[in-house]
């Protein structure tokens, strides 16, 4: 009797979800926490409907998605919904590409191949993909973007992530001292999250602006410094040149882009895929000096790559 009641209690959820967002074919999920793999989905809903195979993304941040033609519809994230599509024939594909291992928990193998192109493998695509994300602003909101004539937006931690890595923390006033030495050539715009250590820069925009807001700074800024995640992920997306600082957690190769600076430390015990727990003090990323990033950002600035940016592919079988 009681399951019958919990039934009689959850049925109007998966119902309500049908009857307005109906059932599609194929889905796309990675789940509530996934800010930058949501992101990343977008390369795989690209090369999906390229072939004629077309994915419903299911998102709770549809301003990720706004103006995408790939998405067959936008639906939010509600497990019974999910389990309704499973048992109605809907393919639901979750193109996790990373698979734990529970002798090590504490540590993610890598793909053997790019994460984007791994998640394209996952849903079942083939061929040739291209491994760049993609959000797609308005003319409005490219022009709000565009603070200063010579604008650089920064970053400052990788701390504040839902699902944060220690392992990708340079350290603050490492990015402190590189914020003051490009505040003499250009002007710095700090985007990320309020409670992020501040930089000494031109506008800080730490906390006080949307997704949409965050990516119109990028594409506005001629290049963006920080370290790897989200907003590499977003600055890609918007054609935005990056310096990104690495270390020795994880190979650019597989979790970065070719046509940005992708400092990487190949010490002996690089790439470790550790969350945490660094047993050697994290000297890949004390081997990157302030200095060779202000070098690197510079150097990228002034040579001013085309947009939009190159973009790497590669050939699944």
């Amino acid at each position: 009797m009681s399951r019958l009641f919990h039934l009689l209690r959850i049925l109007p959820r998966p119902v309500g979800r049908l009857l307005r967002h109906g059932r599609p074919r194929r889905a796309l999920l990675f789940g509530p926490l996934s800010l930058g793999d949501d992101l990343l989905c977008t390369a795989v809903l690209r090369e999906a409907r390229r072939r004629r195979q077309p994915f419903a993304m299911l998102t709770n941040r549809p301003e990720l998605f706004r103006h995408n033609p790939d998405p067959t519809r936008l639906v939010p994230i509600d497990d019974y919904y999910v389990a309704a599509l499973r048992r109605l024939g809907t393919r639901v594909v979750q193109p996790y590409y990373l698979q734990a291992n529970p002798a090590e928990p504490a540590r993610e193998p890598a793909p053997p191949r790019h994460i984007i192109a791994e998640m394209c493998r996952l849903a079942g695509l083939h061929g040739e993909v291209t491994l760049r994300p993609y959000l797609h602003l308005t003319a409005d909101e490219r022009a709000r973007g565009s603070l200063f004539p010579r604008q650089v937006a920064i970053h400052s931690t990788a701390l504040t992530a839902a699902i944060a890595y220690p392992t990708k923390e340079w350290g603050a006033e490492r990015l402190d001292a590189v914020a003051r030495a490009l505040g003499r050539d250009c002007q710095l715009v700090q985007l990320g999250a309020a409670q992020d250590p501040p930089l000494p820069v031109a506008r800080d925009l730490r906390g006080r602006t949307t997704l949409r807001e965050a990516a119109a700074v990028l594409a506005a800024s001629a290049a963006f410094v920080g370290l790897e995640g989200f907003l590499t992920h977003l600055a890609r997306a918007v054609d935005c040149p990056a310096v990104v600082v690495f270390g020795g957690r994880a190979e650019p190769r597989i979790f970065g882009y070719d046509c940005n600076v992708n400092l990487y430390s190949a010490v002996e015990c690089a790439p470790c895929g550790l969350r945490d727990g660094c047993p050697y003090t994290l000297k890949c990323l004390a081997a990157i000096t302030p200095e060779s990033v202000v070098a690197a950002v510079r150097a990228l600035v002034t040579r001013r790559p085309a947009r939009p940016l190159a973009a790497e592919r590669i050939l699944l079988p």
